[in-house]
């Protein structure tokens, strides 16, 4: 019997009730973020280190790069760092790890976006060849799915 209350309880909740939100308690929306990009981004997955620079000292967060590009680069990072500030970005390529400074330009739990403060020569060369590793293997990644109709073929 004690039940059957118990469920009574439950099913005489005020339906009303139910859809208000409380705009305290809601998460903010993100801002709409207007992408105007100088270069291409290109699709990789690679692991990130990246420092922040707090008041109570350097803390280094992990992550994994979504895209990159000769200025800039996305990332889901734990502990997503803010808007605006200046990270140190540590990046294992196949050449030899690099650093560099970045601004965060954008940040969510889902992902953060970096630009890159004017690169050292090492760093703009090892990005530079990630890039173009990236682009010989594009093509097979992501494959144009029209590519039989463009030549000749049928889709």
């Amino acid at each position: 019997m004690g039940m059957g209350r118990r469920g009574a309880i439950v099913a005489m909740v005020n339906k009303e009730s139910d859809m208000q939100v409380d705009s305290h308690g809601a998460v903010e929306r993100s801002r709409v973020y207007n992408v105007r990009r100088r270069e291409p981004r290109y699709v990789c997955s690679l692991h990130v280190t990246v420092q922040r620079f707090l008041r109570f000292g350097p803390v280094v967060a992990r992550g994994v790069v979504l895209d990159i590009s000769l200025r800039g680069m996305s990332a889901l990072v734990c502990g997503a760092p803010l808007v605006g500030e200046t990270v140190a970005i540590e990046l294992p390529l196949p050449g030899g790890p690099i650093e560099m400074l970045a601004t965060v330009r954008h940040s969510s739990d889902a992902k953060s976006g970096f630009e890159f403060y004017p690169l050292s020569a090492i760093a703009q060369k090892g990005i530079q060849d990630w890039i173009e590793e990236l682009r010989k293997h594009e093509e097979k990644l992501f494959p144009y799915p029209f590519e039989g109709a463009v030549h000749g073929g049928g889709v």
